[in-house]
């Protein structure tokens, strides 16, 4: 298999239990041997969170966090920071 480029942009995509893309997230590779890929994310890169999971977040509101789990399986990554 052929490694990624230094420098090269990736996206780290994780996903939730229901298949779907939680979160998305630009970053650079700094080095790829095969064994181990080693990247950086850059302040303010892009990223994706689902919107309500960014506001449970930025308000401080745990309570929501539940919500905002079962809104990503119902539709999946929206945009939020």
């Amino acid at each position: 298999m052929r490694g990624l480029a230094t420098g090269q942009t990736v996206v780290r995509r994780d996903v939730h239990r229901s298949g779907r893309v939680w979160s998305e997230q630009a970053l650079r590779v700094v080095f790829d041997t095969g064994a181990a890929l080693v990247t950086a994310c850059a302040p303010g890169a892009e990223a994706r969170r689902p919107a309500l999971y960014a506001k449970a977040r930025a308000d401080g509101d745990r309570s929501v966090r539940a919500k905002a789990f079962e809104a990503t399986a119902a539709a999946g990554c929206g945009t939020g920071t």
